[in-house]
Protein backbone atom coordinates (compact mmCIF):
# COMPACT_ATOMS: atom_id res chain seq x y z
CA UNK A 1 0.00 0.00 0.00
CA UNK A 2 3.15 2.34 1.05
CA UNK A 3 4.25 1.89 -2.59
CA UNK A 4 1.25 2.23 -4.10
CA UNK A 5 1.28 5.65 -2.59
CA UNK A 6 4.76 7.02 -3.41
CA UNK A 7 3.97 5.99 -7.07
CA UNK A 8 0.59 8.42 -7.05
CA UNK A 9 2.84 11.22 -5.29
CA UNK A 10 5.81 10.62 -7.94
CA UNK A 11 3.22 10.96 -10.94
CA UNK A 12 1.04 13.87 -9.39
CA UNK A 13 4.50 15.88 -8.46
CA UNK A 14 5.66 15.24 -12.69
CA UNK A 15 2.34 16.19 -13.77
CA UNK A 16 3.47 20.05 -12.52
CA UNK A 17 5.26 20.94 -15.03
CA UNK A 18 4.39 24.39 -14.71
CA UNK A 19 5.17 27.07 -12.53
CA UNK A 20 6.07 30.88 -12.04
CA UNK A 21 9.18 32.58 -11.64
CA UNK A 22 9.07 35.91 -9.50
CA UNK A 23 11.69 37.99 -8.67
CA UNK A 24 11.90 39.97 -5.55
CA UNK A 25 14.22 43.09 -4.82
CA UNK A 26 15.92 42.41 -1.22
CA UNK A 27 17.64 45.49 -0.84
CA UNK A 28 21.88 45.78 -0.45
CA UNK A 29 24.03 43.31 1.18
CA UNK A 30 27.24 43.55 3.50
CA UNK A 31 27.95 46.85 4.53
CA UNK A 32 25.94 48.79 2.21
CA UNK A 33 22.95 46.72 4.08
CA UNK A 34 23.92 47.57 7.76
CA UNK A 35 25.14 51.37 6.88
CA UNK A 36 22.66 53.50 4.52
CA UNK A 37 24.99 56.13 4.22
CA UNK A 38 27.61 54.32 2.97
CA UNK A 39 26.93 55.96 -0.87
CA UNK A 40 26.93 58.68 0.52
CA UNK A 41 30.24 58.06 2.35
CA UNK A 42 32.09 56.64 -0.52
CA UNK A 43 30.61 59.81 -2.98
CA UNK A 44 32.80 62.47 -0.77
CA UNK A 45 35.34 59.98 -0.58
CA UNK A 46 36.02 60.16 -3.94
CA UNK A 47 35.86 64.17 -4.15
CA UNK A 48 38.40 64.22 -1.63
CA UNK A 49 36.58 64.63 1.25
CA UNK A 50 38.14 62.82 5.18
CA UNK A 51 34.98 60.52 5.93
CA UNK A 52 35.48 59.25 9.84
CA UNK A 53 33.40 55.58 10.04
CA UNK A 54 32.94 54.68 13.59
CA UNK A 55 30.24 53.30 15.12
CA UNK A 56 27.56 54.97 18.29
CA UNK A 57 28.01 58.36 19.53
CA UNK A 58 30.89 60.53 18.18
CA UNK A 59 34.35 61.84 19.61
CA UNK A 60 33.29 65.44 18.85
CA UNK A 61 36.39 66.93 21.22
CA UNK A 62 38.88 64.60 19.98
CA UNK A 63 37.69 63.84 16.15
CA UNK A 64 36.54 67.54 15.57
CA UNK A 65 34.64 67.01 12.72
CA UNK A 66 32.94 70.17 10.53
CA UNK A 67 29.91 68.31 9.42
CA UNK A 68 27.29 65.83 11.34
CA UNK A 69 24.60 64.20 9.56
CA UNK A 70 22.52 62.46 12.37
CA UNK A 71 18.70 61.16 12.82
CA UNK A 72 16.74 63.46 15.74
CA UNK A 73 16.21 60.31 17.15
CA UNK A 74 19.99 60.40 18.36
CA UNK A 75 19.67 63.39 20.59
CA UNK A 76 17.27 61.83 23.13
CA UNK A 77 19.54 62.65 25.80
CA UNK A 78 20.45 65.93 27.40
CA UNK A 79 24.03 64.99 27.79
CA UNK A 80 24.17 64.52 23.86
CA UNK A 81 22.38 67.91 23.02
CA UNK A 82 24.69 69.94 25.18
CA UNK A 83 27.23 68.19 23.88
CA UNK A 84 26.42 69.18 19.89
CA UNK A 85 25.07 72.29 21.16
CA UNK A 86 28.57 73.61 22.42
CA UNK A 87 30.01 71.75 19.13
CA UNK A 88 27.46 74.06 16.74
CA UNK A 89 28.67 77.20 18.62
CA UNK A 90 32.50 76.59 18.19
CA UNK A 91 31.78 76.08 14.38
CA UNK A 92 30.27 72.61 12.96
CA UNK A 93 27.43 72.04 11.24
CA UNK A 94 24.88 69.50 12.10
CA UNK A 95 22.48 68.30 9.90
CA UNK A 96 19.41 66.64 11.39
CA UNK A 97 16.65 63.84 9.43
CA UNK A 98 13.22 64.16 11.11
CA UNK A 99 12.36 61.16 9.59
CA UNK A 100 14.04 58.03 8.15
CA UNK A 101 17.61 58.59 9.00
CA UNK A 102 18.08 55.45 11.50
CA UNK A 103 20.15 52.87 10.16
CA UNK A 104 17.49 49.74 10.92
CA UNK A 105 14.44 51.16 8.61
CA UNK A 106 14.59 48.69 5.39
CA UNK A 107 14.26 50.61 1.82
CA UNK A 108 12.98 47.78 0.42
CA UNK A 109 10.11 47.19 2.99
CA UNK A 110 6.53 47.96 1.69
CA UNK A 111 5.65 48.95 4.95
CA UNK A 112 7.65 51.91 4.98
CA UNK A 113 8.60 54.21 7.70
CA UNK A 114 6.23 54.26 10.44
CA UNK A 115 3.96 57.58 10.82
CA UNK A 116 5.25 58.61 14.33
CA UNK A 117 6.30 62.07 15.88
CA UNK A 118 9.69 60.31 16.69
CA UNK A 119 11.56 63.27 17.52
CA UNK A 120 12.49 63.36 21.85
CA UNK A 121 11.71 66.51 23.61
CA UNK A 122 15.32 67.40 24.22
CA UNK A 123 16.31 67.73 20.86
CA UNK A 124 12.72 69.49 19.98
CA UNK A 125 13.63 71.95 22.77
CA UNK A 126 17.29 72.60 20.59
CA UNK A 127 15.55 72.98 17.43
CA UNK A 128 13.04 75.72 18.16
CA UNK A 129 15.47 77.18 20.80
CA UNK A 130 17.55 77.90 17.71
CA UNK A 131 14.41 79.42 15.73
CA UNK A 132 12.68 76.41 13.89
CA UNK A 133 8.90 75.55 13.62
CA UNK A 134 8.15 72.04 13.62
CA UNK A 135 5.02 71.05 12.70
CA UNK A 136 3.36 67.57 12.42
CA UNK A 137 0.66 65.66 10.98
CA UNK A 138 -0.08 61.79 11.41
CA UNK A 139 -2.58 61.55 8.46
CA UNK A 140 -1.11 63.35 5.30
CA UNK A 141 2.54 63.47 4.49
CA UNK A 142 4.19 66.34 2.91
CA UNK A 143 6.16 66.16 0.00
CA UNK A 144 8.42 68.24 -1.84
CA UNK A 145 10.04 67.77 -5.76
CA UNK A 146 12.38 71.29 -4.89
CA UNK A 147 14.74 72.12 -2.36
CA UNK A 148 16.16 75.36 -1.61
CA UNK A 149 19.82 74.87 -0.24
CA UNK A 150 22.86 77.53 0.10
CA UNK A 151 21.09 79.53 -2.56
CA UNK A 152 20.59 76.61 -5.18
CA UNK A 153 17.64 74.80 -5.77
CA UNK A 154 17.71 71.28 -6.17
CA UNK A 155 15.19 68.34 -7.51
CA UNK A 156 14.85 66.11 -4.73
CA UNK A 157 12.06 63.48 -3.88
CA UNK A 158 11.26 63.74 0.08
CA UNK A 159 8.05 62.93 1.83
CA UNK A 160 7.66 63.24 5.48
CA UNK A 161 5.06 63.43 8.23
CA UNK A 162 6.93 66.73 9.17
CA UNK A 163 7.51 70.17 8.14
CA UNK A 164 10.29 72.18 9.27
CA UNK A 165 10.65 76.41 8.99
CA UNK A 166 13.82 78.63 10.01
CA UNK A 167 12.43 81.67 11.72
CA UNK A 168 9.34 82.83 10.09
CA UNK A 169 10.17 81.51 6.39
CA UNK A 170 7.07 78.97 5.15
CA UNK A 171 7.39 75.09 6.41
CA UNK A 172 9.04 73.07 4.12
CA UNK A 173 10.90 70.11 4.13
CA UNK A 174 14.46 71.48 4.17
CA UNK A 175 15.67 74.58 6.37
CA UNK A 176 18.82 76.12 7.84
CA UNK A 177 20.18 78.56 9.75
CA UNK A 178 23.36 79.80 11.59
CA UNK A 179 23.59 78.82 15.07
CA UNK A 180 26.61 80.97 16.86
CA UNK A 181 29.71 80.22 14.46
CA UNK A 182 28.24 77.33 13.61
CA UNK A 183 24.52 75.68 11.18
CA UNK A 184 22.07 73.72 11.69
CA UNK A 185 19.90 72.13 8.99
CA UNK A 186 17.05 70.53 9.71
CA UNK A 187 15.88 67.78 6.62
CA UNK A 188 12.20 66.60 6.94
CA UNK A 189 13.19 62.80 5.42
CA UNK A 190 16.96 61.27 4.91
CA UNK A 191 15.18 59.95 1.69
CA UNK A 192 17.87 61.60 -0.49
CA UNK A 193 20.92 60.85 1.47
CA UNK A 194 20.10 56.94 1.82
CA UNK A 195 21.99 53.99 -0.81
CA UNK A 196 19.08 53.22 -2.71
CA UNK A 197 18.15 57.09 -4.01
CA UNK A 198 21.33 59.06 -3.59
CA UNK A 199 22.11 58.21 -7.31
CA UNK A 200 18.44 60.09 -7.92
CA UNK A 201 17.02 63.09 -9.25
CA UNK A 202 19.61 66.05 -7.64
CA UNK A 203 20.28 63.71 -4.34
CA UNK A 204 23.93 63.88 -4.76
CA UNK A 205 24.08 66.97 -5.69
CA UNK A 206 22.40 68.23 -2.42
CA UNK A 207 24.57 66.24 -0.37
CA UNK A 208 27.51 67.66 -1.76
CA UNK A 209 26.04 71.41 -1.25
CA UNK A 210 25.07 70.19 2.20
CA UNK A 211 28.57 69.78 2.99
CA UNK A 212 29.65 72.99 1.35
CA UNK A 213 27.68 74.92 3.64
CA UNK A 214 29.80 74.15 6.51
CA UNK A 215 31.41 77.62 7.79
CA UNK A 216 34.71 75.61 8.60
CA UNK A 217 36.23 72.71 6.31
CA UNK A 218 36.60 69.59 7.95
CA UNK A 219 35.81 65.54 8.02
CA UNK A 220 32.83 64.38 7.99
CA UNK A 221 30.77 61.79 10.15
CA UNK A 222 27.21 60.21 9.40
CA UNK A 223 25.72 59.07 13.03
CA UNK A 224 22.84 56.41 12.88
CA UNK A 225 21.06 54.36 16.30
CA UNK A 226 23.78 56.22 18.79
CA UNK A 227 20.95 55.70 21.08
CA UNK A 228 18.68 53.16 20.41
CA UNK A 229 20.74 50.70 22.65
CA UNK A 230 19.31 47.14 23.69
CA UNK A 231 18.67 48.20 26.89
CA UNK A 232 17.08 51.49 26.04
CA UNK A 233 14.78 49.22 23.14
CA UNK A 234 13.85 46.79 26.23
CA UNK A 235 13.05 49.65 28.59
CA UNK A 236 10.93 51.10 26.03
CA UNK A 237 8.57 47.95 25.29
CA UNK A 238 9.21 45.72 27.79
CA UNK A 239 9.34 47.97 30.76
CA UNK A 240 6.28 46.13 32.74
CA UNK A 241 8.35 42.50 32.42
CA UNK A 242 11.54 44.12 33.62
CA UNK A 243 9.74 45.47 36.19
CA UNK A 244 8.18 41.96 37.40
CA UNK A 245 11.50 40.35 36.63
CA UNK A 246 13.04 42.48 39.13
CA UNK A 247 10.78 42.32 41.90
CA UNK A 248 11.07 39.10 41.57
CA UNK A 249 14.55 38.93 42.24
CA UNK A 250 14.65 40.99 45.42
CA UNK A 251 11.88 38.75 47.02
CA UNK A 252 13.76 35.73 46.36
CA UNK A 253 17.06 36.93 47.28
CA UNK A 254 15.22 38.11 50.50
CA UNK A 255 13.93 35.05 51.29
CA UNK A 256 17.08 32.72 49.97
CA UNK A 257 20.05 34.30 51.34
CA UNK A 258 21.37 33.64 54.66
CA UNK A 259 21.79 36.16 57.64
CA UNK A 260 25.58 37.08 58.43
CA UNK A 261 24.04 36.15 61.98
CA UNK A 262 21.60 36.00 64.30
CA UNK A 263 19.27 39.04 64.82
CA UNK A 264 21.17 41.30 67.14
CA UNK A 265 18.80 41.97 70.12
CA UNK A 266 18.71 44.94 72.39
CA UNK A 267 19.37 43.92 75.88
CA UNK A 268 19.32 47.34 77.77
CA UNK A 269 22.92 47.90 79.99
CA UNK A 270 25.26 45.02 80.52
CA UNK A 271 24.90 42.83 83.67
CA UNK A 272 27.75 41.87 85.19
CA UNK A 273 28.40 38.01 86.02
CA UNK A 274 29.71 35.91 88.48
CA UNK A 275 33.29 33.83 87.33
CA UNK A 276 30.92 30.35 87.69
CA UNK A 277 29.34 31.83 84.99
CA UNK A 278 32.19 32.41 82.88
CA UNK A 279 33.33 28.94 83.56
CA UNK A 280 30.07 27.51 82.82
CA UNK A 281 30.25 29.17 79.22
CA UNK A 282 33.27 28.36 78.59
CA UNK A 283 32.68 24.69 79.57
CA UNK A 284 29.69 24.99 77.05
CA UNK A 285 31.36 26.13 74.29
CA UNK A 286 34.57 23.16 74.57
CA UNK A 287 31.78 20.80 75.13
CA UNK A 288 30.20 21.77 71.52
CA UNK A 289 33.39 21.94 69.66
CA UNK A 290 34.95 18.74 70.49
CA UNK A 291 33.25 16.89 73.79
CA UNK A 292 36.21 18.62 75.66
CA UNK A 293 38.15 16.26 73.44
CA UNK A 294 40.84 19.64 73.40
CA UNK A 295 40.85 19.90 77.01
CA UNK A 296 41.93 16.13 78.01
CA UNK A 297 44.23 15.52 75.86
CA UNK A 298 46.97 17.91 77.65
CA UNK A 299 45.73 16.36 80.82
CA UNK A 300 46.81 12.85 79.92
CA UNK A 301 49.80 13.53 77.84
CA UNK A 302 51.14 14.91 80.82
CA UNK A 303 49.90 12.28 83.52
CA UNK A 304 51.52 9.54 81.15
CA UNK A 305 54.79 11.42 81.01
CA UNK A 306 54.82 11.28 84.94
CA UNK A 307 53.92 7.61 84.98
CA UNK A 308 56.67 6.78 83.11
CA UNK A 309 58.99 9.03 85.17
CA UNK A 310 57.68 7.17 87.99
CA UNK A 311 58.58 3.52 86.53
CA UNK A 312 61.86 4.75 85.64
CA UNK A 313 63.25 5.90 88.89
CA UNK A 314 61.60 3.01 90.88
CA UNK A 315 63.27 0.17 88.66
CA UNK A 316 60.50 -1.07 86.81
CA UNK A 317 60.79 0.05 83.24
CA UNK A 318 58.84 -3.19 81.82
CA UNK A 319 56.13 -2.88 84.32
CA UNK A 320 52.07 -2.39 82.90
CA UNK A 321 52.12 1.34 83.07
CA UNK A 322 48.26 1.17 83.06
CA UNK A 323 48.29 -1.73 86.20
CA UNK A 324 50.65 0.72 88.15
CA UNK A 325 48.67 3.75 87.65
CA UNK A 326 45.26 2.04 88.20
CA UNK A 327 47.11 0.52 91.75
CA UNK A 328 48.29 4.07 93.02
CA UNK A 329 45.07 5.60 92.35
CA UNK A 330 42.85 2.61 93.75
CA UNK A 331 41.08 2.25 90.45
CA UNK A 332 40.17 -0.87 88.72
CA UNK A 333 42.80 -1.44 85.49
CA UNK A 334 39.91 -0.81 82.91
CA UNK A 335 38.86 2.56 83.92
CA UNK A 336 42.70 3.77 84.02
CA UNK A 337 43.19 2.60 80.78
CA UNK A 338 39.69 4.32 80.10
CA UNK A 339 40.43 7.62 81.10
CA UNK A 340 44.45 7.44 79.75
CA UNK A 341 42.89 6.58 75.94
CA UNK A 342 42.18 8.78 73.09
CA UNK A 343 38.82 9.87 72.49
CA UNK A 344 36.02 12.37 73.54
CA UNK A 345 33.52 11.07 76.36
CA UNK A 346 29.86 9.85 74.36
CA UNK A 347 28.13 12.04 77.00
CA UNK A 348 27.91 14.60 79.43
CA UNK A 349 28.25 11.76 82.60
CA UNK A 350 30.76 9.56 81.07
CA UNK A 351 32.72 12.62 80.81
CA UNK A 352 32.11 13.29 84.71
CA UNK A 353 33.63 10.04 85.49
CA UNK A 354 36.58 10.27 83.28
CA UNK A 355 37.81 13.42 84.83
CA UNK A 356 37.29 12.33 88.17
CA UNK A 357 39.51 9.25 87.50
CA UNK A 358 41.57 11.88 85.81
CA UNK A 359 42.08 13.74 89.08
CA UNK A 360 42.62 10.76 91.26
CA UNK A 361 45.42 9.52 89.14
CA UNK A 362 46.57 12.95 88.97
CA UNK A 363 46.96 13.24 93.00
CA UNK A 364 48.66 9.62 92.97
CA UNK A 365 51.83 10.09 91.28
CA UNK A 366 54.31 12.31 92.78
Amino acid sequence: MSRCLKLILVLLLAGCGDYTEKTRETGHKGKARINPYLAAERLLEGAGQEVIQRPGWPDLEGDRPATLFLPASVLSAEGYVRSIREWVRLGGHAVVFLEGGEAYHNDWSNAGFLPQEGIPEACRAWLEGAGFRLEFDAGDKSSADEVEAGGEDYEVFIESHHRVAAGRGDPGQLASTGSGEGRITVLGHARPLRNRWIGDYDHAALLFQLNEMSPYYGSVMFVRNASLSFWRMLWQHAWPALVGVVLLTVFWLWKSLPRFGPLDSHDGPEVSRAYDHHLEALGAFHWRLDRGEGMLQPIREGLLERAQHLLLSSGRRDADVFEVIAGRAGIPRERAERAMGVGAPKDAGAFTRLVADLQAIHQSIP
